[in-house]
């Protein structure tokens, strides 16, 4: 188990320490999610250590505040030297006086927050940082759904299309739960799902390992660079070899296409501009298209593809978009 001291740990905070010293940090922060909550609490105090604070006795109140946050057997040790530089100074003083009944209301309270919503319209994305550090890129017309990840299982909920970088936490599952009958459940890796009403949902994995369990809870293991697809009538499930990148596409803004013919590149211009796209009979003799173009608006993109593959294409009043 990772211990660390406290110099270390606000050295941490304020951005002070070496990529070496930032790991130990990390793992500490990995190995329990008191460990995590008590940097969460820290970096939200931070604020406060810019006032001059008298050092009235800190060292024995500092250690008994100390006791009370950590019971004998946690993993963080080490005691700071007596000569503490003014911004640690700060920091004891500033903890005592919100005192440890302060920190255990923070900690509790994250196990009973209010759950939070997050929604995008259809010319929006946003990323969202969850309570775990997890990192939710959302896309146009979608819903996130989430609390403060108090108990032992990190729960959100699901509705369009997201792209997760979840933080790794071996004690703590993260699980997302849709309306399409599919939940995926992972302890740390990054991957994309895709659930809207009437389409067939997909779960892209960009890296670890990804359980998804859809209708009759059977269970499928997806590796970096595979998709599940379940049949929105059916419910039956094909999985397939894609390219892993294409699963961060909306972490890194970037549309990727694999050989795609007219109709497929209609389907990835619908998802990603959340646009309804007709395609016309003079589109299918459109060459096929393999490559990868930055998201600089739908018209950039537009001009790119026409070039390539020769569709023409055109918006309706409606703003249906026309290809052919």
């Amino acid at each position: 188990m990772t211990t660390i001291n406290w110099e270390l740990l606000i050295n941490y905070i304020n951005g002070n320490c070496n990529r070496h010293d930032a790991e130990l940090v990390q793992n500490w922060c990995d190995e329990q999610q008191e460990n995590l909550y008590l940097l969460t609490y820290l970096e939200r105090r931070r604020a406060e250590l810019q006032q001059p604070l008298k050092q009235t006795d800190i060292d024995e109140q500092w250690l008994r505040l100390l006791s009370r946050m950590f019971p004998t057997g946690q993993s963080i040790t080490g005691r700071a030297n007596p000569l503490k530089p003014f911004w640690f100074i700060g920091l004891a003083a500033s903890l005592l006086l919100v005192s440890a009944l302060g920190w255990f209301y923070y900690k509790n309270s994250l196990a009973t927050d209010q759950l939070q919503i997050v929604q995008t319209n259809a010319n929006t994305r946003n990323r969202v940082t969850l309570p775990d550090g997890t990192l939710v890129y959302l896309a146009p017309d979608s819903k996130l759904t989430f609390n403060g990840f108090g108990g032992e299982k990190r729960e959100v909920n699901l509705s369009g299309e997201a792209f997760f970088d979840v933080k790794h936490l071996v004690n703590n599952p993260f699980i997302i739960h849709t309306e399409e009958h599919l939940s995926v459940t992972v302890l740390g890796t990054s991957f994309n799902v895709f659930v809207r009403k009437h389409l067939n949902p997909e779960v892209k994995v960009a890296t670890g390992l990804v359980g998804v369990t859809t209708t009759g809870q059977h269970t499928h293991f997806l590796k970096a660079g595979e998709q599940l697809t379940s049949n929105v009538d059916s419910h039956l499930v094909s999985i397939k070899t894609v390219v892993a990148k294409d699963a961060s596409a909306l972490q890194s803004g970037t549309l990727y296409f694999d050989n795609c013919d007219a109709n497929e590149i209609a389907q990835k211009i619908e998802r990603w501009y959340s646009i309804k796209v007709k395609v016309l009979p003079g589109a299918k003799n459109a060459r096929r298209f393999s490559g990868e173009m930055k998201d600089n608006g739908v018209a950039e993109l537009l001009k790119g593809l026409s070039y390539a593959t020769g569709i023409r294409y055109q918006f309706e009043k409606t703003n249906t978009l026309l290809l052919f």
